[in-house]
């Protein structure tokens, strides 16, 4: 009882302390629409500019400097306070922030994107060190599962900046260097990892549409050129960026597979979802393909709430089947492209090897 009312005190805090810079923020645009406005006064058009992007994010830096909250929250706050003034002080009172973000704004961007950078190569380069002197201990030439390039990328993303534009710049790069950078295929070690591709058929589905993406692509932008070669262009970067995607989730697939480790049954599906459940929390598991739709209507589930709670790992939903269901003990995550999360307590899947996959998992639950 003690720990949920510090919990719920603990994230009121939280909330309290973005709750603050908002209300800051909101009270300048009301000052703006006020009488009390002097659009003719330069000194005051000055003061609110430097209101918005600095006062504001530094008030806000101060206050959660010394908490769990990231640091570079302030940044998004001044990026928030820029366009936000753009957007309600008059047209002729906006040369102070015009400035701002002709001069400023971008290296502010580069600034971030070279912190996330460096903490990237600094995460990957002390793995390494670690792997090497693992392999060494242990007398093994075998990869270190428990590292994944994904994983490192959205925790170095996560310690730099806010959840959601870590999310959106993770899942970007990770594009980038699934479907360019890597090509070298994964060792898969039986006793702990298990594909999910081989036998599902997702691979040749994703293939089949970026075949398809290329042709329409070529197509549409010779038709389109005729009309407007700009629009022509656009749809087609577009349109290559897409492909781009489909092959880095297909790619994704052989190498990122589901992993037993520690006592954590990691399941991943490419990059497009994943989810660690401790194996603790594991009530049973079944090889079974009913599709849960059936399974919630055999089981009886009438609350809406709770139907939402059967989940697949696949984002594809009823395109790709599932041989594997497992129930959970108490409710999990389900993590999804750009980082969106749902709830779960039921949820189906596919392994290749499902057989040795169930036996792993029964014999890690018969030593708890």
């Amino acid at each position: 009882m003690n720990t949920s009312i510090f919990q719920n005190w603990k994230n009121n805090k939280q909330f309290l302390f973005l709750l603050i810079p908002s209300l800051l923020l909101v009270g300048l645009i009301f000052l703006i629409q006020s009488p009390y406005f002097i659009p003719e006064s330069s000194n005051f058009v000055l003061a609110i500019s430097i209101d918005f992007i600095f006062t504001i994010p530094i008030i806000h830096y101060l206050i959660i400097r010394k908490t769990k909250i990231s640091n570079l929250t302030a940044i998004t706050l001044m990026i928030a306070g820029l366009f936000l003034g753009l957007y309600f002080l008059p047209k002729e009172n906006q040369n102070y922030l015009e400035l701002f973000k002709t001069y400023f704004f971008p290296v502010i961007e580069i600034a971030i994107l070279s912190v996330v950078i460096w903490k990237i190569r600094k995460t990957i380069k002390s793995y390494k060190t670690l792997k090497s002197t693992y392999q060494i201990n242990n007398q093994e030439n075998e990869t270190t599962s428990s590292f994944d390039f994904f994983t490192v990328l959205k925790n170095s993303c996560d310690e730099v900046l806010p959840k959601l534009p870590a999310s959106l710049l993770s899942t970007e790069i990770a594009v980038i260097y699934y479907s360019i950078l890597n090509w070298k295929k994964n060792k898969i070690n039986p006793l702990k990892e298990f594909t999910y591709h081989k036998n599902s058929g997702t691979v040749g589905l994703l293939g089949a549409l970026v075949f398809i993406v290329i042709v329409e692509t070529i197509a549409i932008h010779l038709l389109l050129a005729q009309w407007s070669v700009t629009a022509a262009w656009i749809l087609s970067f577009l349109s290559i960026y897409t492909g781009f995607q489909l092959l880095a989730f297909a790619k994704s697939f052989s190498r990122r597979p589901i992993l037993i480790e520690n006592d954590i049954l990691y399941l991943r599906y490419g990059i497009m979802s994943e989810t660690e459940i401790e194996i603790k929390n594991i009530k049973s598991i079944e090889i079974s393909e009913k599709p849960l739709k059936e399974l919630i209507e055999m089981e009886g589930v009438k609350d809406k709430k709770q139907q939402k709670l059967y989940q697949k790992l696949s984002p594809l939903g009823d395109l790709e089947a599932h041989n594997i269901i497992i129930y959970l003990h108490t409710k999990n995550i389900l993590t999804g492209i750009y980082g969106i999360k749902k709830e779960f307590e039921v949820l189906g899947f596919h392994v290749d090897e499902k057989n040795n996959f169930i036996n792993q998992i029964q014999n890690r639950l018969e030593l708890k």
